[in-house]
């Protein structure tokens, strides 16, 4: 059997309806990034030596995470295959995951935060204003955003109960289901945030829908924040144009720097690697309120109020 015939049965076998839609498309792209020459090798045939050098080329263009998710999901094949019959050693056993430097996760500065925040209370596009504005102020991510209603939202928090994904080209989102278990949580929302979410015009049961009330699609949301910037530059030129996740990176780093505790920045993220700590003690929702107070008077001080 060779691999490109193995690959489709071992995620039939293995993964189909055990894994979430989106991490199974990642596996898919995974598979795409194989060679088809080794491919087109049969199993046994296979030597560390192919895969060896596929990882060297691949870590070339990749970053580490995705490196580290390629080597879990070809060494997976192999030990599978051997339970099967289908071969007798694992040629990714002991393989060398080449040297790599990860690329420093880029986030926006103060002042930056500052501009896009005074740009974006006065947006005409207000579902794409009001979006900016969330995704700075919480932290939350791209489908967690598409995916809030109403409901979540209070005069002082916003709950994620849901995120929006993408299965192939099409959107799914599921009650209580987001990118981790730790992800479902309850973070603090500062007042003027709060008072554009409650008071934002929007159709259907979804915060950010289309004007027909439907889920909106993160491409059509990333779309939509690119004219925001190329807008915003017109004017502000020194603003960087980053990705709506690099929103999320600058919430974890100025609110690590304006005093709060590193576990608590990683209960307001929702990172499941909390769990390691949360063996110990969990942060409250009023040390998140007084971090979240803490970004917002840090933002505020030096020009006065402009979250109108």
């Amino acid at each position: 059997m060779t691999l490109e015939e193995w690959i489709p049965q071992y995620l039939a076998a293995y993964k189909l309806g055990t894994i979430k839609d989106n991490s199974y498309d990642t596996l898919l792209h995974l598979a795409d990034h194989i060679p088809q020459e080794l491919k087109d090798r049969d199993l046994t045939e296979i030597l560390p030596m192919h895969l060896q050098q596929f990882y060297n080329s691949f870590a070339r263009q990749y970053s580490k995470s995705y490196m580290d998710k390629l080597r879990v999901f070809v060494g997976s094949l192999f030990v599978t295959a051997i339970d099967n019959g289908f071969c007798s050693r694992n040629p990714a056993a002991h393989l060398k995951i080449p040297r790599m430097i990860e690329k420093p996760r880029e986030s926006f500065t103060m002042e930056e935060v500052r501009l896009i925040l005074a740009f974006a209370s006065c947006y005409e596009y207000q579902r794409t204003g009001v979006g900016i504005m969330t995704l700075l102020l919480t932290g939350i991510r791209r489908g967690e955003l598409l995916g809030l209603k109403e409901t979540d939202i209070t005069d002082t928090t916003l709950t994620v109960n849901r995120a929006v994904f993408l299965s192939g080209n099409h959107v799914r989102v599921e009650e209580h289901l987001a990118k981790t278990e730790h992800s479902l949580r309850t973070v603090p929302l500062v007042p003027e945030l709060a008072y554009r979410l409650r008071t934002l015009p929007h159709k259907g049961e979804y915060l950010f829908s289309t004007k027909s009330g439907t889920v909106l699609h993160p491409r059509n949301f990333n779309r939509d924040y690119d004219k925001f910037f190329r807008q915003l530059r017109e004017t502000e030129p020194d603003v960087r144009h980053l990705s709506p996740h690099c929103c999320r990176h600058t919430f974890a780093t100025l609110t690590r720097e304006s005093g709060a505790d590193l576990r608590v920045v990683m209960e307001l993220l929702g990172h499941t690697d909390i769990k390691t700590t949360a063996r110990y003690s969990h942060a409250n929702l009023t040390s998140m309120e007084t971090a979240v107070q803490h970004l917002r008077s840090s933002i505020l001080s030096p020009v006065g109020q402009f979250l109108h």
